[in-house]
């Protein structure tokens, strides 16, 4: 059996994991599995990060109840 040694630098990795998170909430939440704010959570971005992210990705934004309890949660945790 052959095998392959694979070495990447710790940012390559950083930046692998941060892409997979993107991708990874972005399906998530066009699939409504996860909330605005899990997917913002999981993507690991601001709020208008994450919206900007949904913009250039042409994805529409759901804005439900729990959004808007959750939006109401985020401005009083003062953000």
């Amino acid at each position: 059996m052959t095998s392959i040694n694979l070495q990447l630098s710790s940012d390559l990795i950083n930046e692998g994991e941060q892409a997979i998170r993107k991708e990874l909430a972005l399906q998530l939440y066009e699939q409504n599995i996860f909330t605005f704010g899990q997917a913002r959570r999981l993507a690991n971005l601001s709020v208008w990060e994450f919206q900007m992210l949904l913009g250039n990705r042409k994805i529409q934004r759901h804005y439900t109840q729990v959004d808007l309890l959750e939006d109401v949660k985020t401005i009083q945790e003062g953000f």
